[in-house]
């Protein structure tokens, strides 16, 4: 079991539309995200916004049998509710799910405690 934890700057003065944004995927876009999300192989995802020394960040959490296949899957999906999630993401956050660099490297994990 992978798990990712990654942090994304919040654009400035876009702290509300991350807010909106993420509110939706635990609203009216909750039925589209759980599909996505079991399609890709992501078996948990919780979102923060957190406030940093240079601003407001997402910090995402992940758990997946194989991160890289769901985020490869994610990063090539032209499903609607994707496309939808990954301009959002852009919106918020700069970051471009379509095109991420092939040669980025997942979180380094370093430490893990379960009951």
């Amino acid at each position: 079991m992978d798990l990712i934890c990654a942090v994304f700057s919040v654009l400035p003065g876009k702290s509300n539309a991350a807010r909106d944004f993420m509110r939706q995927l635990d609203t009216e876009r909750k039925g589209e995200f759980d599909r996505s999300e079991r399609r890709i192989g992501i078996t948990k995802e919780v979102w923060f916004l957190a406030q940093g020394a240079g601003g407001d960040q997402l910090v995402g959490y992940m758990e997946s049998e194989n991160f890289k296949d769901a985020i490869g899957m994610f990063s090539q999906s032209q499903e609607a509710f994707d496309l939808w999630f990954k301009r959002r993401f852009a919106e918020v956050t700069g970051v471009d799910f379509n095109n991420l660099p092939p040669d980025m490297k997942l979180p380094e994990l370093l430490s893990s405690y379960q009951t």
